[in-house]
Order: C-alpha cells, then structure tokens, then sequence
C-alpha cells in the first residue's frame, strides 16, 4: 500500500481540481424535475461524499422548494436560478442548517441576486480548494513522527487538525448569518438595528 502521505496528497490533488458549473454553462432552457437532477447528478456528483449516492434527487428539490430555498417551479419547469440555488444549498447543506440556509437565501429570489452570490461562491471556493494540496502538504509536516506503517493514526490526527479548522469557519459563517434576521437583505440592516 501506498504511504499515507501519498495518499493524502493524492486525495487533496482531486480536491484542486473540483468541478463547478459555471453561470455560462447553465442550460439557457428550462428543464423538468428528472432533467435537472440528471444534470446536477453529472456535473456535481463529485461532492457526494459515497461514490454512486445521488448529487440531488426529486424529494429533496421538493423539500427544499417548500423550505423556501428556491423559488417555485414555473409549470413544473425549472430554470438557471434554479441550477445555481440547488448547487449552492447542495454543498453547503454538510455545513450549514437549513435556517441558516434561508438567512443566506432569503434575498436571492431573482437570478441576478442569485448569480451574484452563486459567482462569488464559485470564485471562493475555486480559491480555497486550489489551495487544498499546499495546506494538506503543511499539515502532514506536524505528522512526520508516524511511521508509514502507522498511516492510521496519522490519517486520525490530520483529520481532527481539518475538521477544527472547518468548526472554525462554519462557526464564524454562522456567527455572521445570526447578524441578519430571517429573510433580511444584506445592506438593509441599519434600518432595524441590532439583534
């Protein structure tokens, strides 16, 4: 077997080089519920975290839709804003609550909103996972007094060193959404004031 740093380094290798779906490759047509999950399922279906688990399925875009994370479906059809809501709340559903999720969303009910926080999710997390193999590297050289052979235990350590830094960061993300009541627009707050 390989040493347990190759391995790391190899699964963050796949991390820089995750796969988006850019606003200008969003079908310019409206699709029906089994067309827009296929969609999202080929060209997302690598944040699931089980090989072969659907990206998204039919019940959740329902749920989601009377969750008011998405706006409704116009005749069963679903269009781009819909592609860019569903690919947002998808990957970030494992770190946030659904109410945070609708903090986050409630303002991006018109595509440009949503294209507007859809694009700056794009670029953040295209920055962030291209620098998935140089901070994996970093990490691994606090574990050089495991052995290969105890790539186990090492695995467990750098494991528990990412998961405290994403606690971090979904804990200060959080800290922020509390700031906005539910379905208030970001820049309007001075109006209500503070919590």
């Amino acid at each position: 077997m390989a040493d347990w740093k190759e391995e790391v380094a190899g699964l963050a290798g796949q991390m820089a080089g995750a796969p988006q779906i850019a606003p200008e490759e969003i079908p310019d047509i409206d699709l029906y519920m089994d067309q827009l999950t296929t969609y999202l399922d080929k060209r997302l279906g690598f944040y699931s975290r089980e090989e072969g688990s659907p990206f998204v399925t039919g019940a959740m875009v329902n749920n989601y839709s009377k969750a008011k994370l998405l706006p409704a479906p116009v005749h069963k059809r679903y269009g781009r804003i819909h592609v860019m809501l569903l690919s947002l709340v998808c990957q970030l559903k494992r770190i946030l609550t659904i109410q945070d999720l609708g903090r986050l969303l409630a303002p991006m009910q018109e595509e440009k909103d949503a294209a507007g926080l859809y694009g700056d999710f794009l670029e953040a997390q295209r920055e962030a996972f291209a620098k998935t193999p140089a901070e994996a590297e970093e990490l691994m050289k606090g574990l050089d007094r495991f052995p290969p052979e105890d790539g186990a235990r090492a695995k467990a350590v750098l494991a528990v060193r990412l998961a405290a830094r994403a606690q971090r960061d979904v804990m200060l993300a959080e800290r922020i959404l509390d700031t906005l009541a539910p379905g208030e627009e970001p820049g309007k707050r001075g109006a209500r004031g503070k919590k």
